[in-house]
């Protein structure tokens, strides 16, 4: 018989949203709920509290704790009956993880599906970030494109994309269109025009959802989601792709194998 192992710690989530656009108290519970479930804190078949008792231990409204408890019910992690105590619900061993666990590129490669949605598309001038990331000229036009990606109906990444001119001019007018554009990734497109990527600088950190990414990935603003950011070379050491990526969190992970390095004095662990 399954037992509940322990609930999330006692911990004031606070109501509604802070004047900055902070997360809401809803979506705070869902995520905690959330995680102490799939971790298997919560385990298959527990109840949870009620929503009497909830209300007191994390110091929201009743409406918010059902707001919570409608978003697990909607992942199918508990099981919610007229007249009982919501459980959590079975959780299947084959379900699936995470969407992502490396580059979109890899993820086509392999054949898995994920749509995609060119939001704009279009020259823009150069801020200084991608002034710096490409090194062009600030104010220079550089190659824009805003895409959101998804899969089974449900967003996972939206990216903005700035392509360098020398490197868009390897496109034909009509790749640069919002209708043509498709979903190949735009290196691959590049690739084809015979323009070979080398190396790639990138970088994987947390940030805040902004409006419209929050928006296209259907999460509050001030929700959790993990920015990428990646600058891509050519054989000669020319940058000529800088991309921003956004994912939700639940939606991707990034998997990486290390091997040891005991060359020296100091082993270190290395990227294979």
């Amino acid at each position: 018989m399954s037992t509940q192992r322990s609930q999330p710690a006692t911990d004031s989530l606070g109501k509604g949203t802070s004047s900055r656009g902070g997360v809401p108290a809803y979506y705070k519970l869902y995520v905690l709920l959330a995680q102490s479930i799939r971790d298997g804190e919560i385990e298959a078949g527990a109840p949870l509290q009620s929503e009497s008792e909830m209300t007191a231990r994390y110091g929201v409204s009743r409406i918010t704790v059902r707001r919570a408890l409608e978003l697990l019910e909607k992942e199918s992690l508990i099981v919610r009956r007229r007249g009982a105590r919501t459980c959590v619900a079975p959780q299947e061993t084959n379900s699936a993880g995470p969407l992502i666990e490396g580059p979109i590129e890899n993820l086509l490669t392999r054949g898995l599906a994920a749509a995609a949605t060119n939001i704009e598309v279009g020259w823009k001038p150069a801020t200084l970030e991608v002034s710096e990331a490409l090194r062009m000229n600030a104010g220079e036009p550089s190659f824009c494109v805003i895409r959101l990606r998804t899969h089974d109906e449900t967003p996972f990444s939206y990216s903005r994309i700035y392509v360098a001119p020398r490197a868009a001019a390897a496109l034909s007018a009509d790749d640069l269109t919002v209708d043509n554009l498709g979903s190949e990734p735009i290196l691959i497109k590049i690739e084809k025009a015979r323009m070979f990527a080398s190396v790639a600088d990138q970088t994987i950190t947390a940030c805040l959802a902004q409006a419209p990414a929050a928006n296209a990935l259907k999460v509050p603003v001030g929700s959790a989601l993990i920015q990428l950011r990646r600058t891509v070379f050519d054989q000669n050491d020319e940058p000529f792709i800088y991309q921003v990526s956004l994912y939700r969190p639940d939606k991707y992970e990034y998997n990486m194998r290390m091997s040891r390095e005991r060359a020296n004095t100091r082993p270190q662990w290395q990227h294979i």
